[in-house]
């Protein structure tokens, strides 16, 4: 048995000096379901818990899955869905998590992490033209309007969520369709 390996180790050397390589697989990493059940774990678990990591309720983020679909080019690819996609996404952004702890939550790599993390941005910025509004004069609400203490600033300002304040909004005719 000894001799066997002996002369394997010696053919394939003999290969390499005479300029014949030898082919390895390549290894890849293991394709897993486990994001994409994750995910449709936490969107049929309590919406309070969901609305809490992924900062909107689920209803509201599956209807904004389908807005990315519709209005972008954004699709499920053969390995990742678009909720899967947007869920690391809202992490990143909401709670600050880092790309090292979406690998683990999704089982993905943090290449992945990072693609789908720039998909994403990119078709929310496609649409944002298209679903957010510039505050004009009228949206300064009234608690920062009638307080010399506030307004100075926040006069830019339309509301809070969590606590932060935005410069934009959503128009009339589309409250109905994320409400």
């Amino acid at each position: 048995m000894a001799i066997y390996a002996i002369m394997h180790v010696l053919n394939q050397f003999l290969n390499i000096m005479r300029g014949e390589y030898i082919e390895h697989p390549l290894t890849r990493r293991r394709i897993t379901s486990s994001g994409y059940d994750y995910i449709h774990q936490a969107l049929n678990d309590d919406p309070a818990i969901f609305r809490q990591v992924y900062r909107m309720y689920p209803d509201v983020f599956r209807k904004l899955c389908t807005i990315l679909r519709e209005k972008t080019l954004l699709e499920d690819t053969r390995f990742i869905c678009v909720e899967e996609m947007l869920a690391s996404f809202l992490q990143i952004v909401g709670q600050n998590t880092r790309y090292c702890v979406i690998r683990n939550t999704f089982g993905r790599s943090q290449f992945t992490a990072s693609e789908n993390f720039h998909k994403i941005l990119k078709a929310l910025n496609s649409i944002a033209s298209d679903w957010m509004a510039k505050p004009g004069t009228g949206f300064v609400p009234s608690k920062i309007r009638e307080s010399t203490r506030f307004y100075p600033y926040f006069k830019d300002c339309i509301g809070a969520i969590d606590g932060t304040h935005i410069p934009a909004m959503v128009r009339g005719r589309d409250v109905s369709e994320l409400s």
